[in-house]
């Protein structure tokens, strides 16, 4: 959390830039402002960031939703008080970073909905500077975050395959500084190297841009030769077809329509005073 809100700060310190003249009269000043929501049935996420920001500027609030509740109707949501040029010098960002999140969170509630038997997860396909803000929306919309980084997981991409040239060159030369604890996960194309990541002890096999019946194919098969190994599917995933997917011995389905979706949820703040 702190990380995040050391992010938004930032931002503050960026769109302030030398002083907001605008507002500086109004330094010695209180008001009391509303947070409404102008879009219908949308998922929350960012509330409990929002009140920790808004704590930093010395702004008392209150939010009548919750992280992960759906929200049905436009109106109002929230309400803040404090000093007036800190209320106007936080309001971009505030909002900008509430509408990003809850349009996250949104998308992804639309995709796990539609699941019976696998998981939804994001990818690190996300906005440049909003990786960290847009995970969290993910896990608030139901979704799982996947790595953060390339750190968190060995992922053998087809650009490490091309390198290596072959699945088992590559998963031999990986474990050699891998520690125990981190797991393996390879991206795969085709039967072949899946069973063959399989056989060399990937925990993780990715089914890349594969039809749902090659995916019910090949996952079968990664499933009887070792069940505990985890399949999961990428490449092409959208709302439309993200069912076609949904195949019992499927674990994970992973798209960067969670954070990359055109979905925009409207939010304004608005002065009382």
């Amino acid at each position: 959390m702190e990380k995040l809100l050391e992010i938004l700060s930032s931002h503050v310190r960026e769109d302030e830039g030398n002083l907001d003249i605008a507002s500086f009269p109004l330094r010695n000043t209180t008001s009391r402002a509303t947070v409404f929501l102008k879009t219908e049935n949308v998922v929350a996420s960012g509330i409990e960031l929002a009140q920790r920001f808004l704590e930093k500027y010395h702004l008392k609030s209150i939010f009548h939703v919750k992280d992960g509740e759906f929200i049905p109707k436009k109106g109002a949501i929230g309400e803040i008080e404090g000093n007036t040029y800190s209320l106007l010098l936080i309001e971009r960002t505030l909002l900008n970073t509430l509408s990003l999140m809850f349009s996250t969170a949104t998308v992804t509630r639309r995709f796990a909905r539609k699941l019976k038997h696998a998981k939804i997860a994001a990818t690190r396909k996300t906005i440049p500077g909003f990786s960290l803000f847009q995970k969290l929306a993910v896990m608030h919309g139901g979704g799982d975050t996947h790595r953060f980084n390339l750190g968190d997981c060995v992922m053998i991409k087809d650009n490490h395959l091309k390198l290596y040239g072959s699945v088992e060159k590559a998963i031999q030369e990986v474990k050699k500084i891998s520690s125990f604890t981190r797991k393996i996960e390879i991206e795969v194309e085709n039967m072949e190297d899946a069973l063959k990541a399989v056989e060399m002890g990937a925990d993780i096999v990715m089914l890349d841009n594969m039809s749902p019946e090659m995916v019910e194919k090949v996952s079968k098969k990664i499933k009887e030769m070792n069940p505990n190994v985890v399949v999961e599917v990428s490449g092409g995933i959208t709302e439309e077809n993200v069912s076609d997917y949904d195949i019992e011995t499927v674990d994970v389905i992973s798209t960067s329509r969670l954070t990359l979706s055109e979905v925009f949820v409207d939010l304004s703040l608005e002065i009382q005073r």
